[in-house]
């Protein structure tokens, strides 16, 4: 009898002892936007993601994001993607020593965007400090494509600034230089110069944004002007009317409440040739 008691106090003592796992965590936005581009008919879609974060040991953890994009004109496909739901990013992270480590269907974003902020690329990325640089690396696949990404940061007083390298193909090759500072109160100046190395086209982008929307009535709009040559910046860009173009971009977020944004933003821009390329884009967007 004192035996089989002995045994069941060790035996709850160990259980007690091991920490037990967090339970996956849900989350997700959903939009409905509007955009319409000079001598293209207007688009009119919604897109749904839904995202789980589980941490699976002290060190380690796993992502997840189901996406849908549905088009609301005609029940058609949506110019990001048909209806069907889609695994959008999939993959374990975690501490390897001073770095953190995610492999497997990730998002990547190199610099402020201009060269890449993508999601979906299958592959290992690699991310650490050294003397308040912050150094990040990525290598992977896009379908036949081998992509390969280094991108590091770090500041100066009141400026921050990065560079960028991105091989998208194996004849597609970038790189990027970014800064930004507070220039007043409230008010900061971001520039982010691109060159594509192999046809030697580059490119300028720069913005200044005042106010910052975090909260529900806050509301924050820039001015941005930009020159970028044809093929100077990847299909991973940010926007896809970046690529060969020239003018200004007027935008503006307005918080409605704490988990819900409107956004608007008017290109007026033209291609290298002098052909109009405006882009109007209205988008509302929720956090659940």
């Amino acid at each position: 009898m004192k035996k089989r008691l002995l045994a069941t106090v060790v035996a709850a003592m160990t259980l007690t002892a091991v920490p037990a796992l967090a339970a996956p965590a849900f989350y997700g936005d959903a939009n409905i936007e509007y955009e319409k581009l000079s001598g293209q008919n207007s688009d009119l879609t919604n897109r749904i993601r839904l995202s789980m974060d589980s941490v699976i040991s002290e060190d380690m953890y796993v992502h997840g994001r189901l996406v849908m994009n549905n088009n609301l004109k005609d029940g058609g496909s949506a110019p990001d993607g048909d209806n069907e739901i889609k695994l959008e990013q999939a993959f374990i992270g975690g501490k390897l020593g001073d770095f953190d480590v995610k492999a497997g269907r990730q998002p990547l974003w190199l610099g402020k965007g201009t060269l890449a902020d993508v999601n979906g690329i299958n592959g290992v990325q690699a991310a650490t400090s050294i003397n308040d640089i912050k150094v990040n690396g990525f290598y992977g696949k896009d379908g036949d494509n081998h992509v390969a990404a280094a991108d590091f940061g770090t500041a100066y007083k009141k400026v921050n600034f990065g560079g960028t390298y991105l091989q998208e193909t194996d004849e597609a090759k970038f790189i990027g230089l970014n800064a930004d500072t507070k220039i007043a109160e409230n008010t900061v100046l971001n520039v982010e110069y691109v060159k594509n190395t192999e046809n030697k086209n580059d490119g300028i982008l720069a913005a200044v944004k005042v106010g910052n929307a975090v909260n529900k009535g806050d509301l924050d709009y820039s001015l941005a002007y930009r020159n970028i040559k044809d093929g100077a910046v990847s299909s991973y860009s940010t926007d896809g009317n970046y690529n060969d173009s020239e003018g200004f971009r007027l935008e503006a977020n307005y918080k409605v409440s704490d988990n819900a944004t409107l956004t608007a933003y008017q290109d007026f821009t033209d291609s290298q040739s002098g052909a109009k390329k405006n882009k109007t884009n209205i988008e509302f967007s929720v956090d659940f």
